[in-house]
């Protein structure tokens, strides 16, 4: 019976109980001296259906017979000439390739010769003059225990077999996972090398851009501002407006790749310390202050008082928070207001920033557009109350991979008409 606490059957217990086994099917070889005992067995054990049953009166021929039919039962005289019973046993013992029951028959009678066939490895001892129950009994019995070791025996090849077969196939598996780790481990090592060959060529990108943008914005501003005398038409000065406007764009657009670059940077370092969010947040909001006058946009700060001091870094928690006003403000209309909310979350530990908008609000359908780099939607591009402050749609990526950066999230929920509002939320220890 399986144990109530096994997940499964063991070998034995999955074997088929001795009575649904066929006993009759044991190969027997009688060796004795007497024809008449070798016929007698024969034709006893022949009523209980056994057909596989060999016999010699000469015990030189056992051992060739024992090797031709690999017997399950080997019935013994003990008593033969040339050979005696023991001697015959041991011969076959040194040759059989799987066990065997030995059943020796005698006519001697006492307690020494049993407990010496015993000793020699005998199953069972039948005495002579042989009585047909006794004997019938005595081989069934041992037919049942060799045809059930013949079921376990068949059974542990198989389960072998499937052993083999399934360590065959985990091998194989493992091979083909240590492989697949051997290629992710090669395309790391490129991504990270890719991804340092990039930064290394936006560098110098930025390099090569700034120097002339510098001087095309300085001398685009002295034009426009007429410093050294009038233009003469007007068109001049608002060409160099619109010539200086455009090389703030394109500063702005070189600022935002390389900070998108940064972020997916392998070598992307944070500088974790410990940060007194509500002081961080207010001297980042001064910064866009004048943007949202200048917008005509109430700017409202609601910080919590009892935010506790985080492990984060002051730098990029800084230009989340400026990132995400200055969109605000971008998109919303005058008369409009951003408000910027901070709150912790003790329970999960977290702080929550808020910022919220009354502004176009953003389509359902749109906001996957928005978060790509790049991303922008014509209508609301439109929409924004100064379109020399456009940006390329990297503001929301960047902020949302700075967030995940710091162990946070980013989230927008958004209405058409009535605004927007992101939410990040970072863990108390960036990481």
């Amino acid at each position: 019976m399986t144990s109530p606490l096994s997940s499964g059957t063991s070998p034995v217990d999955r074997a088929p109980p001795p009575d649904a086994l066929r006993p009759e099917d044991a190969r027997i070889l009688l060796v004795d001296d007497h024809a008449f005992t070798v016929r007698t067995v024969k034709t006893l054990l022949a009523k209980d259906g056994y057909a596989a049953i060999r016999g010699t009166t000469d015990p030189e021929q056992a051992e060739r017979l024992f090797q031709e039919m690999q017997p399950d039962i080997v019935m013994l005289d003990i008593t033969m000439p040339k050979l005696d019973g023991f001697a015959v046993l041991a011969r076959l013992q040194a040759c059989a390739a799987q066990r065997f029951a030995p059943v020796f028959l005698s006519a001697a009678e006492g307690r020494e010769i049993r407990t010496e066939a015993f000793r020699r490895g005998a199953a069972d001892f039948v005495n002579k003059p042989i009585d047909e129950m006794e004997l019938r009994v005595r081989v069934r019995n041992q037919a049942r225990i060799m045809a059930f070791e013949r079921a376990l025996r068949a059974q542990n090849e198989r389960l072998a077999q499937e052993n083999a077969s399934r360590t065959a196939r985990l091998e194989e598996a493992i091979g083909v996972l240590r492989h697949a780790e051997g290629c992710l481990a090669d395309d790391l090592r490129q991504a990270q090398q890719t991804s340092r060959d990039r930064m290394a060529f936006f560098a110098s990108i930025n390099h090569e851009l700034r120097t002339p943008l510098n001087a095309i914005s300085g001398f685009a501003e002295v034009l426009k501002d007429q410093m050294f005398g009038p233009l003469g038409d007007a068109k001049y000065a608002e060409y160099a407006r619109d010539i200086h406007n455009a090389a703030n764009y394109l500063r702005r657009l070189i600022n935002d790749v390389l900070d998108l670059a940064r972020t997916e940077s392998a070598d992307f370092q944070l500088q974790v310390q410990p940060v007194d969010p509500g002081a961080v947040i207010r001297s980042g909001l001064v910064m866009v202050e004048d943007q949202a006058r200048r917008a005509g946009v109430e700017l409202t700060v609601d910080i919590a008082p009892d935010l506790p001091v985080i492990h984060t870094d002051e730098d990029r928690l800084k230009q989340i928070v400026l990132n995400l006003t200055t969109n605000a403000i971008k998109f919303t209309p005058r008369g409009g207001q951003v408000t910027v909310r901070v709150r912790k979350d003790g329970d999960k530990g977290i702080l929550i920033l808020a910022v919220s908008d009354t502004g176009v609000g953003i389509a359902a359908h749109d906001l996957v557009t928005v978060m790509k780099p790049f991303g922008q939607v014509r209508h609301i591009r439109s929409a924004s109350v100064n379109a020399a402050n456009d940006g390329a749609g990297l503001g929301l990526p960047i902020t949302k991979r700075l967030a995940e950066r710091l162990g946070g999230s980013l989230e927008i929920q958004s209405r058409p008409g009535v605004g927007t509002t992101v939410t990040i939320r970072l863990p108390l220890t960036a990481g």
